[in-house]
């Protein structure tokens, strides 16, 4: 038995590594390739005909001749990382080593789970120039924490900005730039994220179940923070899932329109159109600071675990 297996190994071994009879595949995976479907993205194609972005193998890897799609390439074979692969404690299995780290399998896998809102398809960091021409520390502040990210170990993003500067669309290029580097996330709308917990919990769903997926991603984030009714129920929920990530020292990023400041006289004033059609006037109306909105225990721990930033910058929907 013992025989036929290892005999099995090495077929199959010889197979990834090109020869089959006597003809030797090629020994260049696709992903070294410009294949005009997936561009920058290497073996992995977005789509935003849904509510949120999908993914899928581009039809360069699904095709390569080296890795069939599996993202395993025979060793010496080249590779776009330029990187060393892990060495494997089977000798067996010695000469096969990933084509990319992270695999494009594993970038669908999380992109699929993370659900980014479809709008944001085009949303990319390398077209992010910050909120405020005037100032490039915002640029410089959110680039080298992304750079030094390491979860469970580094601290979060606390994003506060008037509405229309463009958090929502950063954040989705966080999240993005995130899942190709093969960290898991997920994107959440606070207001939406409460509604679904609701369905769950009139659907006799357990919170629990419905929160886990949230829990255990290496980022969690959170847009729109603050949003809605916030009854005790809302708040209950919130708390214990940012309880639930501060006390595991999982990084969250967050945006709010409610400023971090107490001082009431800085409290955010924003413009709106009037529902009524009848009228169409212009009216005001302010945003209490966050410790006020979301209550002074969930704003203490976000603070202490997030670097926490107060943006500047005009509507961009009006410009």
């Amino acid at each position: 038995m013992r025989d036929h297996i290892e005999e099995s190994i090495r077929d199959r071994l010889s197979r990834l590594a090109g020869r089959v009879g006597s003809v030797e595949r090629p020994r260049v995976c696709a992903l070294t390739g410009s294949c005009p479907k997936c561009t920058q993205f290497k073996g992995v194609q977005l789509f935003g005909d849904k509510s949120t972005i999908t993914a899928s193998l581009c039809d360069c890897i699904r095709g390569c001749l080296v890795c069939s799609g599996s993202g395993m390439r025979p060793s010496g074979a080249q590779t776009t990382s330029g990187k060393a692969s892990h060495s494997l404690t089977s000798d067996l299995i010695s000469t096969v080593e990933p084509c990319m780290s992270p695999s494009p399998k594993k970038i669908v896998g999380i992109i699929n789970e993370a659900r980014i809102p479809s709008r944001y398809l085009e949303a990319e960091l390398s077209k992010f120039d910050g909120f405020n021409p005037a100032d490039r520390t915002q640029k410089t502040t959110i680039t080298n924490w992304l750079r030094g990210l390491k979860p469970g170990k580094s601290s979060g993003l606390l994003l506060s900005g008037p509405v229309g500067i463009g958090k929502s669309w950063l954040l989705a290029a966080m999240a993005k730039h995130l899942a190709f580097q093969g960290f898991s996330v997920r994107y959440a709308d606070f207001f939406q994220l409460v509604h679904e917990l609701r369905e769950a919990y009139a659907s006799e769903q357990s919170d629990k179940s419905s929160l886990k997926p949230l829990q255990n991603v290496d980022v969690l984030i959170i847009d729109e923070l603050g949003k809605g009714r916030n009854t005790e129920w809302e708040l209950s929920v919130a708390d214990s899932l940012i309880s639930d990530r501060y006390n595991g020292n999982k990084c969250i990023i967050a945006a709010t329109n409610y400023p971090l400041r107490s001082n009431t006289q800085e409290q955010r004033q924003i413009d709106y159109l009037r529902s009524e059609p009848a009228t169409n006037q212009m009216n005001t109306t302010a945003f209490e600071p966050l410790a006020q909105r979301v209550g002074a225990r969930m704003f203490s721990r976000l603070s202490e675990n997030c670097i926490c930033m107060e943006l500047i910058g005009s509507d961009r929907r009006r410009r």
